[in-house]
């Protein structure tokens, strides 16, 4: 163990610690994670949309963004209304195709 000033005492080795050595080695692999991290962080940061434009820029494609959804949410709308009308019909068709299965069976039945 390296005493790290003269007015600090060794006072006890810790058996467990790594040698100057080893613990040189193991910043410089610390420090090299932080540095890829960083790049990686980096990259992604500038894959980004809107980074690399101005705020006019980011201001003007959100309007169209904001628009598109617009349009896309009456598109739904008019689909969801047209899906319940047609919901409607099939089931008026279908309450008819089972009064008359019934009414059927039911004369079928008094035929006999």
């Amino acid at each position: 163990m390296v005493q790290v000033a003269p007015e600090i005492p060794v006072t006890q080795l810790n058996d467990g610690a790594d040698s100057a050595d080893e613990f040189t080695a193991r910043t410089q692999e610390i420090a090299n994670d932080i540095c890829r991290q960083a790049k990686k962080i980096d990259t992604l940061v500038e894959s980004l949309p809107g980074v690399s434009v101005s705020e006019s820029e980011q201001e003007r494609e959100f309007v169209e963004l904001s628009q598109e959804n617009d349009a896309a949410t009456r598109e739904l709308e008019e689909a969801n209304k047209r899906a319940r009308v047609l919901l409607g019909d099939i089931s008026g068709i279908l309450r008819e195709i089972a009064d008359n299965a019934g009414k059927q069976k039911s004369e079928t039945t008094k035929q006999w």
